[in-house]
């Protein structure tokens, strides 16, 4: 039962430090994961957290690292394989000396071998905590290879060498040929193990096709499993974990694959599979590292032993030291590499990879590894140096966040895509055409109209993107304030018996379909008070009517008087939303309200005519779904003219088609809903009829 209120409380973290890193992307997710891992800490569930540093590196580290050489872009890492091997090996092995020497500088009484022990546990770079980076900072891309594949590579090195200056620590012998040799051979044999180990699991899918039992989820599990396999396997024949995990990652994405209608499957699962376990494991990493900063924290600071002021000290002379020893090592392999005369032009580069290079979690499970006793001999200093590293990996972290977009350009805000602009308005375009073809009083014609509404509406989110973010911001909090007004007036009219059920729950998919274009952006604080704050709170208040309007009779159409009803509804909120929008022109753009103001205008008008309702109703319809795959069919033979007349690039052109695949995707699988607006439809256009 602990176990299961673990996991659980753990998934609450993760899912709260998803929702608080949308409501204030200013501050980077690994900060609110490391904080909400320090308060986790301080609970009873984060002090019954037993850290193990070998079960955190097969379960956590391994997959992401599985996945990180995965996705690595081998070309690229290769071009630049002369400066990742020399921060991977070399640049551990200067951090394991510079940072031993100074910290045993600073504190004589720690032993040399330890020192040095905490140096080459911060040596690595860590890859989980750079790929956190990378997707705030706009890193050049020269620069975030060479971060990937120093981290994909210096994991094994790091271990290699703290290993051995435990073995000095424990026997007080170290010999530096033996562990280069063992640096040599726990690489290769890693990489071997992950070879073996992707061959083998090639020829049992090759089996498996022979005996025609191919199933998607059977293939996915046994992908999932290689992370594993192979880092128990290699640790089993005494080699690199990490390195065979990666291995293997890399020559799982480099196999030939088949184009079928299952492969395409399979890839589609895996990567949707894959990017929830990724960012689940991402947090994890993070929350860890908060909860093991309060288990480290308590037995050092304030013991008495050492000055709380000196410790500070010593962390933060160790993170400069880090970033010193890293900036000239560096400076030094390119002056080697390519001459003095380009250091200058280099120099920006060089300072992005010196910053890049932050700590983490796997410095704090190596160091984990450091034992309680030497000797039948308490190792006092441990605690001391779980702080340390901790502190260090935090401090580091902390200055890669606030350097790097300094040193990185500025993302500029993203211009608007003609191409894409263009290829839309000729799908309006040639909708409009048809359109005129068909008669107005059939389903047909409101399917294609409802079509052309949506094209539209992609076209103005298009316009937006071309917005600042302080741009964007603003007009999310005036949809949600124009959302918030709308959902309690639509509460008022059903708690006053002015709207039925069935007219209620109409509305409210109309609305539920606008507040999911909201909330699928970063959510400002004001944004996610008037959208979740404010639902929540009424849930809480009315309750009975909640229920009551959930569970109430449910008609199979909807009737004249409901619409009627909808229409009074719409047009006294649209009355209240324009009387707000007027009173806002001292807070936001007078010409973002007007265009607001104007466009419920409009939509009012269309409310009158009937023709809004007409537009939500066909929406549930069958006949909608095939006019949008009609829709993506034009729009794909748009991409295709434009790619043959060279107005678009083939990678252009593959990234639209992608976006097709994914509406295509979704209209399809949109599940048909109960409440069958259809007959309401058949009826309305049977009663039409008899009146004619």
């Amino acid at each position: 039962m602990e176990f299961a209120e673990l996991v659980i409380v753990f998934a609450v973290t993760i899912t709260l430090s998803n929702i608080a890193s949308r409501i204030l992307p200013m501050i980077p997710a690994p900060l609110i994961q490391i904080f909400l891992g320090v308060v986790l800490g301080l609970t009873e569930w984060g002090q019954s957290v037993d850290f193990e540093p070998e079960l955190f590196l097969v379960m956590i580290i391994a997959p992401l690292l599985f996945r990180e050489g995965e996705k690595a872009d081998i070309s690229s890492i290769l071009k630049n394989f002369g400066t990742i091997l020399f921060l991977a090996f070399g640049g551990v092995i200067l951090t394991l000396v510079g940072v031993g020497a100074t910290l045993s500088f600073l504190l004589p009484s720690v032993p040399l071998a330890a020192c040095f022990a905490f140096g080459a546990a911060l040596g690595p770079t860590d890859a989980v905590a750079v790929s956190s980076l990378s997707g705030r900072v706009n890193i050049p891309k020269k620069a975030m290879h060479i971060l990937e594949g120093e981290g994909l590579l210096n994991d094994a090195s790091g271990v290699t060498a703290f290993q051995f200056a435990l073995g000095a620590l424990i026997t007080g012998s170290f010999s530096a040929v033996n562990a280069g040799m063992s640096l040599v051979v726990s690489s290769i044999g890693g990489a071997l193990i992950g070879f073996l180990l992707v061959w083998f699991k090639q020829k049992i899918i090759h089996l498996i096709e022979k005996a025609s039992a191919q199933d998607v989820t059977g293939y996915l599990l046994i992908e999932l499993l290689l992370p594993f396999l192979a880092y128990v396997l290699a640790e089993a024949f005494d080699v690199s974990g990490i390195i065979a995990a990666v291995a293997a990652g890399i020559l799982q994405a480099s196999g030939f694959r088949k184009i079928t209608v299952f492969d395409a499957e399979l890839s589609s699962l895996s990567h949707s599979t894959w990017t929830t376990i990724a960012f689940t494991l991402n947090a994890l990493v993070f929350i860890f590292l908060g909860i093991e900063l309060t288990q480290v924290f308590s037995p050092v600071w304030g013991d008495g032993l050492y000055p709380n002021g000196l410790l500070l000290a010593i962390i933060v002379l160790i993170s400069i030291m880090l970033f010193v020893i890293r900036f000239i090592s560096i400076s030094l392999f390119y002056v080697f590499k390519d001459g003095s005369k380009k250091f200058k032009k280099q120099l920006n580069e060089i300072l992005i990879l010196t910053f890049g290079g932050v700590k983490g979690t796997v410095s704090l499970a190596t160091i984990f590894i450091l034992p309680f006793s030497i000797n039948n001999m308490m190792f006092y200093q441990r605690s001391l140096l779980l702080f340390l590293t901790a502190g260090v990996i935090l401090v580091t972290l902390v200055i890669g966040i606030i350097v790097l977009p300094m040193l990185t350009e500025t993302e500029e805000a993203k211009s608007t895509d003609l191409n894409a602009l263009m290829i839309l308005e000729e799908v309006v375009e040639v909708l409009r055409k048809e359109i005129k073809e068909i008669d107005r009083d059939t389903k047909e014609f409101l399917a294609t109209e409802a079509v052309i509404e949506n094209y539209q509406e992609r076209i103005r989110d298009l316009y937006l993107e071309d917005l600042t973010d302080d741009e964007k911001q603003e007009v999310q909090e005036i949809q949600a304030l124009i959302l918030s007004i709308e959902r309690d007036g639509l509460d008022e009219s059903y708690r006053s018996g002015k709207l039925s059920s069935n007219g209620y729950r109409f509305y409210s998919r109309f609305l539920s379909r606008f507040e999911h274009s909201i909330t699928s952006q970063f959510l400002s604080f004001i944004g996610f008070w008037f959208i979740v704050v404010r639902r929540l709170m009424r849930i809480v208040l009315h309750p009975k009517m909640f229920w009551q309007r959930r569970y109430a009779d449910r008609q199979t159409f909807i009737s004249d008087e409901d619409i009627q009803e909808i229409r009074e509804t719409y047009q006294k909120n649209t009355q209240l939303i324009i009387e707000s929008l007027d009173n806002l022109t001292d807070i936001y753009d007078e010409t973002m309200l007007q265009f607001f103001i104007q466009q419920r205008k409009l939509e009012g008008i269309k409310m009158s005519s009937g023709n809004l309702i007409s537009s939500w109703m066909i929406q549930q319809d069958s006949l909608f779904t095939k006019k949008m795959l009609r829709g993506y069919y034009l729009e794909r033979k748009i991409i295709d003219e434009y790619e043959v007349a060279e107005k678009i690039t083939t990678f252009s052109a593959n990234s639209y088609r992608r976006n097709i695949n994914l509406l295509e995707s979704y209209t399809m699988n949109k599940p048909s809903d109960n409440f069958s607006f259809r007959f309401a439809f058949r009826a309305k256009s049977k009663k039409s009829s008899a009146t004619k």
